[in-house]
C-alpha cells in the first residue's frame, strides 16, 4: 500500500485492532492438533485397506470368462491367480508404507518434545550445579 508502519499502526489502534500473536499461535496449535487427528484417522484407514488386500490375496477367487462360442463361464479358485495376488500384495505394501510415513510425521513431533524436555531438564541441572559450585554467578548470565 506504500504506507509507513506507523500509519498502519495508528489506524489499527484507532479501529481497536491489535497485532497480538497469541491468537495466531493458538489457532496454529489448534490446526496442528486437527491435522494430527486427521493423519491418525487416515493411517487407520490405510491399515484397514492393507488388511483387506492381504485377506483378498489369501481367499477364494472367482474367475470369469467366455468360451469360444460366447458362453459365460465362472470358476472358483482356492486363491487368486499370480497376477491378482501380486496386485493385492502391492496394494497392501503401498498402504502400509503410507501408514508408516504418517506415523513417522507424528513420531517426529513426539521426538522433538522429548528432546525439548531433556534439554530443559539438563539446563535446570546445569543451573543448579553452577549455583552450588559458583554461588550466584549463574544468575548474571540469565541462567
Amino acid at each position: 500500500m506504500g504506507w509507513a508502519v506507523g500509519t498502519i499502526t495508528n489506524h489499527a489502534n484507532r479501529l481497536g485492532l491489535s497485532f497480538d500473536r497469541e491468537a495466531v499461535r493458538a489457532a496454529t496449535d489448534a490446526r496442528q492438533v486437527d491435522l494430527k487427528d486427521r493423519r491418525q484417522r487416515i493411517q487407520e484407514q490405510l491399515l484397514d485397506l492393507a488388511e483387506r488386500a492381504i485377506g483378498r490375496a489369501q481367499e477364494r477367487y472367482l474367475v470369469h470368462g467366455w468360451t469360444h462360442t460366447g458362453e459365460s463361464v465362472a470358476e472358483w479358485l482356492h486363491e487368486p491367480p499370480a497376477k491378482e495376488t501380486k496386485d493385492f500384495t502391492l496394494a497392501a505394501s503401498s498402504a502400509l508404507t503410507s501408514a508408516l510415513k504418517l506415523a513417522q510425521v507424528d513420531a517426529g513431533d513426539e521426538s522433538r518434545e522429548n528432546a525439548r524436555g531433556l534439554l530443559a531438564t539438563l539446563g535446570e541441572a546445569m543451573t543448579t550445579a553452577a549455583r552450588e559450585l559458583g554461588g550466584d554467578d549463574a544468575d548474571e548470565y540469565g541462567s
